[in-house]
């Protein structure tokens, strides 16, 4: 099961997520489950990923590209 939390408080947001992955019984391993993009000073996006590994990674690529291809 994979946890991902998000928590607005007084003093401003938390992004929690464990980094556990589980592909059977004797196949568990690690993997980071929260990416962070920001562009200093101006905004951020947190993603955090959970279910479909597959799915996340194809978003986690299209935002990386487009990350590239404006340079921030």
């Amino acid at each position: 099961m994979t946890y991902c939390i998000a928590a607005l408080l007084d003093t401003g947001l938390v992004f929690l997520s464990d980094s556990r992955t589980n592909a059977g019984i004797d196949r568990i391993s690690t993997f980071r489950k929260m990416m962070i993009y920001e562009v200093p000073g101006e905004r951020f996006m947190v993603m955090l990923s959970a279910g479909n590994l597959s799915i996340s990674q194809s978003v986690r690529e299209i935002l990386q590209v487009e990350k590239l291809d404006r340079g921030a």
